[in-house]
């Protein structure tokens, strides 16, 4: 017989070793310290989770568990993140599952900067020492590659938990990472409940054995021999469905992966028990078929609907195969996995089939690598390319200084600097308010304007008149002057020509007006442009608030409707919605008045506004008239200069 038609027998010996491995990686999963996403989900809107191919399963698995304990969650498939995240995903911290950091998964990563924090789980080693596992490098980058990418996203703020196990390529079905990504996710849900303080319900197991779970995978292969040592390739090619009761239906999508990629079969149905009557009974009826059953011990009343269905089906035209698991809630996935691992291994050398050289190879290229290369931080392009890269996907901060030279040296002279503060936004706000505005206006307006860099949003900053209320930091004017001509000047050395300031703290206005000519006069030909109409402004806010009924005083001059709806957009566990109440509003004297010396002579609680009927919806309408004002302003909308 030929080397070729002998070939199956390599590939069938890899997943024998894979399978052998498993016990061990999956130990240290369950013995490591859990892993814990970038965020708390108490402080964002929600988790967003997204994954392709095998790791599509585990973050549907994470949602659901976050869900079940009250936490919320939501799948996005890779597909839907094309094209760049909604404005509002600032609100939300994003979970990428890939083992191999495919390319596809590098869509979702492309726009890190976008949300409110990024996790990405991946089985890719850190260390130079460690090496894939045996099978060959994958199709989309060597190892090395794929760790400066990894390194180059953590430089971009995104915080990478690893998967124990080696990589896994080398055949088409992956029996490793479905089930140590599985046991990672489960650890990341009870981490993620405990520091929310959520307690574990639903299929979330509030504690875990490592050994009693271990042990059971580990004798998975030896069960499926003594139990189901017939079950062979014509029964499984028999309409084979799966059976299941509760949610756990909805987490079996590995499981069906592992008949498609692995056996080369249609995927099976996932049928619930109670669902089995209503017409796949009826469909399987005449033509056969055979039920894998994945049974847990701790299901409620899965055993009594499992003898009732037994009872239906028909001797020597239907079997029934009850996968069991005594592994408590979403752990029995643990074990079902190792089952039909052993079902693969089994039906492979049945039929032969060779796994490292599957039907289609090579051809999938066209959707299988939508997204190589879209993960690369700004510096992977040329020209254009890297301004675009740098005003649109990262502040000054997250960049290295090779990025900033080649941006300089491409034409990318213009930078932004938003001014904020640290000061008291009345009892619900925090009182980092207008540093997060102006670092979101600044991020907006940099998305529209190609060539100009975001500058990170300055927190300090004169705040005298908010002084009395405790929390307030403030600088004085010479401070911030001089701060200000600091940075122009380090601009300059750098080579940039234009430097754009707005400020979204009223009290930082005298100093651009009196300081920036001074400040412009030493550092030139550095140009510097203050924005300083705050009236053009405020009129601007006031006219978006209009158009959904917010009345002027409602809208108000300091923690009112506006800024409360920006904040609960942009950082919504930071606003103490249970302390919402009526600030100052009415007739008010005049700005400086009504501020100076001292605001809390008139708004005892610092509040000048109503911010009870405050909206998140009405974030982005307030941003994006801020954004215009200055765009127009400053000339910088590219439609209009053309």
């Amino acid at each position: 017989m030929s080397d070729a038609a002998e070939s199956w027998r390599d590939a069938h010996r890899l997943l024998e070793e894979r399978v052998a491995a498993l016990p061990g990686a999956l130990r240290e999963v369950l013995g490591a310290a859990p892993p814990r996403l970038a965020a708390d989900p108490a402080r964002v809107r929600r988790i967003v989770a997204t994954g392709v191919g095998s790791s599509a399963a585990h973050a549907r698995l994470l949602v659901a568990l976050l869900e079940e304990c009250g936490i919320a969650a939501r799948f996005l498939p890779a597909s839907a993140l094309v094209a760049p995240p909604p404005a509002d995903a600032r609100a939300d911290a994003l979970v990428v599952f890939s083992q191999g950091l495919s390319p596809n998964a590098r869509l979702a990563l492309r726009d890190v900067e976008r949300w409110a924090a990024v996790t990405l789980v991946t089985a890719v080693p850190a260390a130079d020492g460690e090496r894939a596992a045996r099978g060959g490098e994958p199709p989309y980058g060597p190892l090395a590659e794929r760790r400066r990418e990894i390194a180059l996203l953590e430089e971009r703020g995104v915080a990478v938990v690893r998967m124990p196990g080696a990589e896994e390529y080398g055949t088409l079905v992956r029996l490793t990472g479905p089930l140590v990504g599985c046991a990672t996710t489960i650890r990341l849900a009870q981490a993620a409940c405990a520091a929310a303080g959520r307690p574990a319900a639903g299929l979330l197991p509030a504690s875990l054995d490592a050994d009693a779970v271990c042990a059971r995978v580990a004798a998975a292969g030896e069960r499926l021999a003594r139990e189901h040592g017939d079950l062979d390739a014509r029964a499984l090619e028999s309409s084979l469905a799966f059976l299941a009761s509760g949610t756990y239906g909805e987490l079996l999508a590995n499981l069906r992966a592992k008949v498609v990629e692995g056996m080369l079969l249609p995927a099976p149905p996932v049928w619930d028990l109670l669902e089995f009557a209503h017409g796949p009974f009826q469909q399987a009826y005449d033509r056969g078929a055979t039920l894998l059953a994945l049974a847990r011990d701790d299901a409620p009343g899965e055993a009594e609907l499992l003898a009732r269905l037994e009872g239906m089906l028909v001797a020597g035209r239907h079997r029934l195969v009850r996968l069991r698991s005594s592994l408590p809630g979403a752990l029995a996935l643990l074990e079902h996995e190792a089952l039909l691992n052993g079902l693969v291994v089994r039906y492979v050398a049945e039929r032969r089939i060779d796994q490292a050289r599957w039907p289609g190879q090579g051809a999938d290229r066209a959707l299988y690598e939508v997204g190589r290369a879209g993960a690369r931080a700004p510096r992977e392009a040329a020209g254009t390319a890297i301004l675009d890269a740098a005003a649109r996907a990262a502040s000054l901060d997250r960049l290295a200084w090779p990025d900033v030279a080649d941006l300089v040296a491409a034409g990318g002279r213009t930078a932004l600097l938003p001014l904020g503060s640290t000061e008291q936004h009345g009892p619900h706000l925090p009182l980092a308010t207008d540093t997060l505005i102006a670092d979101a206006v600044a991020e907006r307006l940099c998305a529209r304007s190609a060539g100009v860099l975001r500058l990170p949003a300055l927190a300090l900053g004169c705040a005298r008149e908010h002084a009395s209320f405790a929390g307030t930091l403030s600088l004085e004017e010479a401070t911030l002057e001089a701060v200000l001509r600091d940075v122009a000047r380090s601009l300059a050395a750098h080579g940039f020509a234009r430097l754009l300031v707005f400020t979204a703290h009223g009290g930082n206005y005298g100093v651009l007006r009196a300081a920036s000519a001074r400040i412009a006069s030493e550092v030139a030909p550095l140009r510097v442009e203050p924005f300083l109409d705050a009236a053009r402004l405020g009129q601007a806010l006031l006219a978006a608030g209009a158009r959904f009924g917010v009345a002027a005083d409602a809208a108000g001059q300091h923690a009112g409707e506006t800024e409360t709806s920006i904040v609960a957009a942009l950082a919504p566990a930071l606003v103490r919605r249970e302390r919402l109440r009526p600030g100052l509003v009415g007739l008010l004297p005049p700005a400086d008045e009504l501020f100076y010396p001292d605001l809390r002579r008139h708004a005892p609680d610092g509040t000048v506004g109503d911010p009870c009927g405050a909206s998140a919806a009405r974030a982005d309408a307030y941003l994006d008239a801020w954004v215009d004002v200055l765009v127009d302003a400053w000339s910088l909308d590219q439609k209009k200069r053309k």
